[in-house]
């Protein structure tokens, strides 16, 4: 098998809404929405998903040695400054965090449970990683001056997501209690 991470755009809409809905289905406690919720979609909403140059999504596609075609297996989405709303900027703010950085919010992330342990989460990661270090942001283009500081969510009974995101440099970020069984973890990019 040969694994391969690449970012989509609108055109992937349809794999792109079978693989969410798949790992909503297969996960529903590793996502804040519901598969009943995503599937009453419509086609506009799934398109926007993709159609913004402050977030990008990365996919995992596996292609067996011998078949013509790739089947998609995992994915991460990266929103960046412009893509957050202002009610989930709120509790960063009264954190003292924000105002001199550049917050992106991993969100999405998903590894298909047949291809688990095989680094694919550490991949993705870091493609979502060196995104964010190269995307300037339209709310605060400062050509790349400012620092910026991912964050994600991780349910507190999810060790290996935990160990996943520590893997990769990301730490527990204690003074921004969520109190819905989720914590968050961040990075600072340089």
């Amino acid at each position: 098998m040969v694994y391969t991470i690449f970012p989509i755009t609108e055109s992937d809409v349809e794999k792109y809404k079978a693989l969410r809905l798949t790992s909503l289905k297969i996960d529903p406690a590793s996502f804040s929405s519901t598969y009943e919720r995503e599937i009453a979609f419509t086609p506009e909403i799934w398109t926007q998903r993709l159609a913004s140059r402050s977030k990008c999504t990365f996919i995992a596609s596996v292609k067996d040695e011998g078949s013509i075609g790739e089947t998609w297996v995992g994915m991460i989405s990266v929103l960046g400054p412009s893509e957050l709303i202002p009610a989930t900027l709120e509790p960063l703010e009264r954190a003292g965090v924000g105002a001199d950085w550049d917050i992106y919010f991993v969100a999405g992330m998903w590894v298909h449970p047949e291809h688990r342990g095989r680094s694919l989460g550490t991949r993705l990661v870091k493609e979502g990683l060196e995104w964010v270090r190269t995307n300037i942001d339209p709310k605060n283009d400062s050509e790349g001056k400012r620092d910026k500081m991912v964050l994600l969510l991780v349910g507190d009974g999810n060790a290996s997501g935990r160990a996943l995101y520590q893997k990769v440099g990301f730490t527990n970020w204690t003074n921004m209690p969520t109190g819905k069984g989720n914590s968050y973890m961040s990075l600072k990019v340089a």
